[in-house]
């Protein structure tokens, strides 16, 4: 059975056999659960397939890299390849040992402790600065290497795997990556290098712990090698100690720790490696890895090694230091650090971050202004919103609505294909898949216009030329071709026989028989019982795409147009445009881009107006939209009420014309939840509380069918309670049931200033 082996980023390792497939993600759900940074909710599979060993990734935000390289489709594995995720590194080697069905052995391999022959078996330690099972900080801060006592030798660093290639003799210095995605990469040193998370760093580490310029790493023209922090928000490390603003020479060997991003340097020319001088003075050669090469001789005086000369003089000298400073910390106390020194760690603002990536979603995913949504932008970004809280409904529902309008793109794309190939009836077809919530369907019925026409005289001529000759079986198809588009116009009664009548198609028609008045469709209708008598009977096919009017004018074109007149300055009117399509974060940053401009005080006023008014709809939205969640319809319409009025005057004339993205939501929302909610306490045999939650959702949507049917029952019920009503109380129930237009209100006033009730 294959092991995986994966190394965590604090060094140790762990084991995994499997067998079929291994899902690695953050998530608990994963087979094999990776929770430190770079790591999506679900990233990678490794699975077996005719023998050989897989990896694959699965749409990761971070990538997952087999020796160095991208993975963008399976990739084969061998004990040798090294696999990237995130902050971990993972190998494959052969099963040596039976494990138990189901369970995962997880062993540490740490330095066994002193006097232990075995590696002890442990679990894996949590991320530093964070507790186990709180949330992992987006950024977390730098480790700083523990002293080792007196007398003991310094734990070393886990050994890293040899890099892929050594950089030939001759050539420049170069910072090779350690971790992530950056591992085996190589910087080649020459002249001044800025390392930073953004553009004009050379050594660009696009991670959230990196700053934008993070440190700077320069060659001297003496050959040495200096390394600086820039102020960096989470620090820059040395071989595991914070360093400071201040220049420091680095040796070949030395591990550079730029937040949470590892690297090493490597000298160019191999065969003459610089030695690095310790603290002890004690000449060490270090090879590429970063670890000490073992340490020699340098020379011997009488018949002592000067090794062991030196260490005992280090030894002593430690020993006496230790005295002192131990006297002199007893006196004087521990001297305080610096705020300055210490990095601290900055987090971002997970809600601030949140509705960001939603409404980059939205811009992405919408082509109200008549923009070509970006779907693959708007996957990252709602996948990152999820990463943050997997929960959003705001996410999730436009996770959906993404694959829904995906899908319609494609339809689209295909029906407009076969029209220039003039297949007039294929792209009919085509166009009609496309649902009439998507955005792609108002674009489909202009198109499948253009086609309809054509498309319903080939099929008529067709139809009455076969039906004619008595070719039934071809005049079946090509008649209800052109049918089913004729009747898209055709009352019902017209189609189908009233209720107790049944349907003659030859002779006289009897006292309790119908037949329809057009000819045409009568002999098609024979013809369908020719060719098969239990044949059911025919139904007009429903089409939204080519019935009705079709009404193809684009909202935003109006909205584009009464924004111009209302807002002459270019940045408020792009304001205001990405209001109406639901971009507030975009729609604030341009009105507050237009409020730092002082040469156009004289609008500042207004902006600040817009501003306020526009940041309020949307808080308002989001609040009525967490009620919902909670299944508090009622709480819900406070907030939602006070948001369409902001949004009345925002909208002006456009408010019932072309409804902006909040109006829109907060309609569909309200009504939808209320009708469902309303349902199950009718279920609870709670009528007056269930109709008192449809006819709040009635007031805010009246176009929600659901809703029309449900208030009618309330009507129905409110009038049969207003007769039996004999007493205020019941007149209250009664008022509990009536709906707004239905004339009941009226009556119940009239009857209670009859019974004088209060």
């Amino acid at each position: 059975m294959p092991t995986l082996i994966v190394r965590h980023p604090d060094g140790t390792e762990t084991e995994h056999e499997f067998s079929g497939e291994l899902k690695i993600g953050r998530h608990d759900s994963n087979d094999l659960p990776l929770t430190e940074g770079g790591v999506s909710r679900q990233h990678a599979r490794v699975f077996a397939e005719e023998g050989a060993i897989l990896i694959e990734d699965l749409n990761s935000s971070n990538g997952t890299y087999v020796d160095a390289g991208r993975v963008s489709e399976p990739t084969p594995l061998t004990p040798q390849s090294q696999i990237v995720i995130g902050d971990y590194e993972l190998r494959l080697k052969a099963s040596t040992r039976p494990s138990s069905a189901g369970r995962k052995a997880q062993v540490t391999r740490a330095a066994p402790a002193l006097g232990a022959d075995k590696p002890q078996v442990t679990r894996a330690a949590p991320a530093l600065g964070t507790e186990e099972g709180s949330p992992r900080a987006t950024r977390a801060l730098p480790r700083v290497k523990p002293s080792a006592p007196a007398g003991e030798e310094a734990p070393k660093r886990p050994a890293r795997s040899a890099p892929s290639a050594a950089a030939p003799a001759g050539d420049a210095p170069v910072l090779r990556g350690l971790t992530g995605p950056w591992a085996n990469k190589t910087f080649a040193l020459k002249g001044k290098l800025l390392v930073g998370r953004a553009p004009p760093a050379a050594v660009l580490l696009e991670d959230d712990s990196i700053s934008r310029k993070h440190a700077e790493v320069e060659r001297t023209p003496q050959g040495k090698v200096v390394l600086k922090d820039l102020g960096s928000a989470n620090g820059t490390l040395l071989n595991g100690e914070v360093i400071g603003t201040e220049p420091v020479e680095i040796a070949p060997g030395d591990v550079l720790q730029f937040g949470m991003v590892e690297v090493v340097y490597e000298a160019g020319e191999s065969n003459n490696l610089p030695v690095r001088r310790d603290r002890g003075a004690v000449p060490v050669r270090r090879d590429r890895g970063g670890g000490a090469a073992e340490d020699k001789p340098v020379a011997e005086a009488g018949g002592i090694p000067l090794k062991r000369k030196r260490l005992l003089a280090v030894a002593g000298g430690l020993i006496g230091m230790l005295l002192v400073v131990g006297i002199v910390s007893k006196l004087t106390g521990p001297a305080p650090v610096p705020e300055s020194a210490v990095p601290v760690a900055v987090k971002k603002d997970p809600s601030r971050e949140l509705q960001k990536l939603l409404s980059e979603c939205r811009s992405f995913s919408s082509m109200e202004m008549g923009n070509e949504p970006q779907w693959q932008k708007a996957d990252e970004a709602c996948e990152k919103a999820l990463n943050i809280d997997p929960i959003n409904t705001e996410a999730n529902n436009l996770i959906r609505k993404i694959k829904v309008e995906k899908e319609a793109s494609a339809y689209y794309a295909q029906g407009q294909k076969a029209l220039s190939r003039l297949k007039e009836e294929e792209a009919l077809d085509t166009f009609q898949k496309i649902p009439k919530e998507s955005q792609y369907f108002r674009l489909a019925k202009v198109k499948a216009r253009e086609a309809l026409e054509q498309v319903k005289a080939r099929s008529l001529d067709d139809c009455k030329r076969y039906l004619r000759d008595s070719q039934w079986g071809a005049a079946v198809p090509r008649c209800d071709r052109y049918m089913g588009i004729w009747c898209q116009d055709i009352t019902r009664e017209e189609l189908e026989p009233p209720l107790g009548f049944t349907l003659s198609l030859e002779g006289r028609v009897g006292k309790r028989q119908w037949r329809p008045k057009d000819k045409l469709y009568v002999q098609f209708l024979s013809a369908r019982r020719r060719m098969d008598p239990n044949a059911p009977p025919w139904t007009c096919p429903v089409s939204d795409v080519i019935s009705g009017p079709g009404d193809t004018a684009n909202p935003a074109n109006k909205v584009k147009e009464k924004f111009k007149t209302l807002y002459t300055n270019k940045l408020m009117y792009a304001a205001m445009l990405d209001y109406w399509s639901g971009r507030t974060t975009e729609a604030i940053a341009t009105l507050q881009k237009l409020r730092s401009d002082y040469e156009q005080a004289s609008l500042h006023g207004k902006a600040d107006e817009l501003i306020t008014a526009v940041s309020t709809v949307d808080q308002l939205y989001k609040t009525g939209g967490t009620l919902l969640q909670r299944d508090e319809v009622e709480k819900a319409a406070e907030p939602f009420d006070e948001a369409l009025e902001l949004d009345k005057r925002l909208m002006g004339d456009l408010y019932e014309e072309a409804r902006s993205f909040y109006r829109h939501n907060i309609q569909q929302d309200i009504a939808d939840r209320a009708y469902s909610s309303g349902k199950v306490w009718t279920q609870r045999e709670d009528q007056r509380r269930g109709c008192r939650l449809w006819k709040l959702g009635f007031k805010f949507y009246k176009g929600n069918t659901d809703l029309n049917k449900a208030v009618g029952f309330c009507s129905t019920q409110g009038l049969a309670t207003f007769k039996a009503a004999g007493t205020c109380a019941d007149l209250q129930a009664a008022a509990d049931y009536a709906v707004s237009g239905d004339g009941l209100e009226e009556k119940i006033a009239a009857r209670r200033e009859e019974m004088k009730c209060r």
